[in-house]
């Protein structure tokens, strides 16, 4: 049976009944772009999301490393104080060539590869005299937040020096901040705490 439309609320009234004409109408009045167009705005808006979220973590990464390698440098400048404030003198500082002799070949030692690459790649070791002239060794962790992560690599790299070397080793985690979550071990001198100041990381 033919289906008469007479006036607009006719269309209208067939168009929202009969889903098959609506479809047909609607590819005829619109192009087939306009009809993908939701679809295909709602991919861009995904590939946004996913593009933003990974370029956050890429930003978060890259200040890290920035602000780790300013911190590191700051502290290279003040080996003879960080010494003198733990009683000490100053004598020399270890190269990460000296370091990776020291700990010895990865099948001679039963240190995990992970300790030992950031053993060798600190490469802020001192070696310092006391009063007597007893030598102690100084494994700094330079840091901007001093928290409970730094202060356990520094306290690993000064177990590893004190065992590879029968000396003395104190560690040291020098940073702008510090975070409560260490004040025990400060207290305690497991680690000792070397405040930063913001004039220390301009160049």
């Amino acid at each position: 049976m033919a289906t008469v439309i007479n006036t607009s609320d006719d269309l209208l009234k067939l168009l929202a009944e009969n889903a098959e004409f609506y479809q047909a109408v609607r590819r005829l009045v619109l192009t087939d772009e306009l009809i993908e167009l939701p679809e295909r705005f709602a991919r861009f808006t995904a590939d946004v999301h996913d593009f933003i979220t990974r370029q956050v973590q890429i930003n978060v990464f890259e200040v890290e490393t920035f602000r780790g390698s300013t911190a590191r440098y700051a502290v290279a400048a003040l080996y003879d104080e960080i010494t003198e404030r733990l009683g000490f003198t100053f004598q020399g500082s270890l190269s990460r060539k000296q370091l990776r002799q020291l700990i010895g070949p990865p099948r001679h030692t039963d240190v995990s590869r992970e300790d030992r690459m950031s053993f060798i790649r600190t490469d802020l070791v001192i070696i310092a005299d006391d009063a007597a002239g007893n030598t102690h060794y100084i494994a700094l962790q330079p840091s901007c937040t001093g928290d409970a992560r730094e202060a356990a690599r520094a306290r690993r790299k000064a177990e590893l020096l004190q065992r590879f070397t029968g000396y003395p080793a104190h560690a040291v985690v020098a940073s702008l901040y510090k975070d409560q979550d260490i004040q025990a071990a400060i207290d305690s001198g497991e680690i000792h705490w070397y405040p930063l100041e913001p004039h220390d990381f301009t160049p």
